[in-house]
C-alpha cells in the first residue's frame, strides 16, 4: 500500500469516515507559526485548522519549530507533513470511528539549524498567531543573554522572534499578532508576557520594543482539553490502512470530545478566524467557568471515584464504568452532588452538557486510563479538586453530600493503607505519623481529615461521617 504524501493523496479510497484535504489547500500561505511537535497540538489546534481550511474558511498552513534535538521528524518529511488522525469514543451516547486527513502543517523547522528560517517567518505579516505547546516546565523564567541564537528556553526564542518582528514591521498594523500558549497552567497567557516582559529588561531592549509588545502582541489565557494518546496501535494501524488503501507512520488517535477556550474579545476573532468553523473554540471575555467545570466534574469526579474504583477491583476508568453499578453511581456522584456544588453563574445547561460529556468520556473503550496513574499526588488533588465541593455543597443545601463523603472516607482509607504512593512529603509524614497510633481504621480516618498541614483546616467540621 503507498505511503500518504501529497502525491498519492487523491487515490486514497473516498470514504463517508474519511476526511481529505482539497488540493487547493497544499498551495495556501502560512499563517501560523508553531512552537512545538507533540500529539496534543496535532490532535487539537492543528486539527482545529485542517477542518477551517477543508471548509474554505481559514486558508492557511502552519509552519512548526521543533526545539528539541529528541525526537526523528523523518516520517514527516517522507509524507510532505500529512498525517491522519483518528477520531474514536463515544459521543452523545454514540461509538464514533472518523478519520481526517490533516494538511495543516506546511513544514517542519529545526531552530537549531533553521532559526534564520525561523526568525523570517516570525517577521512575516502572513504570520498572525503563534502557538506554543512546550510543556507546564517551558513557561518559566530563564534568566539568559539573547545574544546566541537560538535561545535555550522557550521563552527566550520568542522574545527573539518578536523582537526580529517588531525591527522589520515596526508599529504598522499588519505587525499585529496574538500568541496562544497552550500548555496546562493557570493564566498561561499572563505568565508567558510577565516572562517576555522580564527578559525584556534584563537583556536591556528598547523601551520602544516593550511598547510594542503592549499595543501589537496579544497574549492570551487558554485551555486545552482533549486526549490525544498517540501513534496508533499495530492492530488499529492496519485495520485503518486497509479501509482506505494508505500506509500513514504519523497516524495517531484522539478522542471526539474536544475544547479550546480561548480569552479574548473582537480583536482575537478576527485574528482566529478558523474558529467559526469549530464550535469546539470558544473565544470568551473569561475562561473561568471552562476551567471550572473541567476542574471540578472531569477532574473531581475522577478524584472522588479513583479510590472506590481500585478497591472494587477495577483497572481503568473504561472498565469501571461498563460495570452498571459503578456507572449508575458515579452518574448520580455527577449530577445530584457535584454539579449542584458549582456556582450559581454557570448556566445549568452548560453544568449538564459538560458532565454528558464527561460520562462518555470515561466510556471510551479506547483511552486506557489507569486509576492508579489518577492516584497520584492524591492528597493535593483532594484539596484543590473536591473539598471546596463538599464546602460549597454544604453551604447550598445544608447537609453532607451522601456519596462525596463515601468516596472521601475511601479515600483517606487508600491513603492509610498505600503510604507507598506518590504524593508530597507533608501528607506522607502526617500519614506515617497517623500509622502509628493503635486506633481503630475509623478514628485513623477521622485523625488524617483533621490534619490541618494536609487541608488546611480541620475538614470534619464539613465532613460528618
Amino acid at each position: 500500500m503507498p505511503l500518504l504524501s501529497i502525491n498519492n493523496v487523491r487515490q486514497v479510497s473516498v470514504h463517508p469516515s474519511l476526511s481529505i484535504p482539497r488540493v487547493a489547500q497544499f498551495q495556501l500561505p502560512d499563517k501560523v507559526l508553531q512552537f512545538g511537535t507533540g500529539v496534543l497540538l496535532r490532535g487539537l489546534p492543528d486539527y482545529f485548522i485542517e477542518k477551517a481550511n477543508q471548509k474554505g474558511v481559514f486558508n492557511g498552513r502552519i509552519v512548526v519549530v521543533k526545539s528539541t534535538d529528541t525526537g526523528d521528524v523523518t516520517s514527516f518529511q517522507q509524507q510532505d507533513n500529512l498525517y491522519t488522525l483518528n477520531i474514536r469514543g463515544i459521543r452523545n451516547g454514540q461509538n464514533i470511528d472518523e478519520n481526517i486527513i490533516c494538511s495543516a502543517i506546511s513544514k517542519i523547522l529545526h531552530a537549531n539549524t533553521q532559526w534564520s528560517d525561523i526568525l523570517n517567518y516570525a517577521a512575516n505579516p502572513s504570520i498572525q498567531i503563534i502557538i506554543s505547546n512546550t510543556t507546564e516546565a517551558g513557561l518559566q523564567y530563564v534568566e539568559e543573554k539573547l545574544t546566541h541564537e537560538p535561545s535555550i528556553s522557550f521563552p527566550g526564542k520568542l522574545t527573539q522572534c518578536l523582537y526580529h518582528r517588531y525591527v522589520k514591521l515596526g508599529h504598522a498594523r499588519e505587525s499585529k499578532i496574538i500568541v496562544l500558549p497552550t500548555e496546562l497552567l493557570t493564566d498561561n497567557g499572563i505568565i508567558l508576557k510577565n516572562i517576555i516582559e522580564k527578559l525584556i529588561q534584563f537583556n536591556n531592549y528598547p523601551k520602544s520594543f516593550g511598547d510594542w509588545i503592549n499595543e501589537m502582541v496579544i497574549f492570551s489565557n487558554t485551555l486545552v482539553d482533549r486526549i490525544v494518546p498517540g501513534k496508533l496501535s499495530n492492530k488499529a494501524q492496519q485495520i485503518l490502512f486497509e479501509k482506505y488503501g494508505y500506509t500513514d507512520s504519523n497516524a495517531i488517535m484522539c478522542e471526539p470530545y474536544a475544547l479550546w477556550a480561548i480569552e479574548g474579545g473582537k480583536e482575537a476573532h478576527d485574528l482566529l478566524t478558523f474558529s467559526t468553523a469549530n464550535d469546539e473554540i470558544k473565544i470568551v471575555p473569561d475562561i473561568s467557568q471552562f476551567k471550572e467545570l473541567k476542574l471540578r466534574i472531569l477532574n473531581g469526579s475522577h478524584t472522588l471515584l479513583c479510590a472506590k474504583a481500585i478497591a472494587e477491583g477495577f483497572e481503568t476508568v473504561y472498565l469501571a464504568m461498563s460495570d452498571p453499578k459503578f456507572r449508575k453511581y458515579a452518574e448520580e456522584l455527577i449530577f445530584e452532588e457535584i454539579i449542584p456544588s458549582l456556582p450559581n453563574d454557570i448556566k445549568k445547561e452548560d453544568k449538564l452538557s459538560f458532565a454528558r460529556d464527561v460520562i462518555d468520556r470515561f466510556s471510551n473503550p479506547n483511552i486506557e486510563h489507569k486509576w492508579t496513574s489518577i492516584a497520584v499526588q492524591y492528597p493535593m488533588k483532594l484539596k484543590i479538586r473536591v473539598l471546596p465541593l463538599i464546602k460549597s455543597f454544604r453551604q447550598t443545601t445544608g447537609i453532607s453530600p451522601t456519596k462525596m463523603v463515601q468516596c472521601i472516607k475511601e479515600i483517606l482509607r487508600f491513603l492509610l493503607n498505600n503510604e507507598d504512593t506518590q504524593m508530597d512529603e507533608i501528607s506522607k509524614a502526617a500519614i506515617n505519623k497517623i500509622n502509628l497510633l493503635s486506633s481503630s481504621t475509623e478514628e485513623k480516618v477521622k485523625i488524617l481529615l483533621q490534619q490541618e498541614t494536609i487541608w488546611g483546616e480541620d475538614f470534619t467540621q464539613w465532613i460528618t461521617f
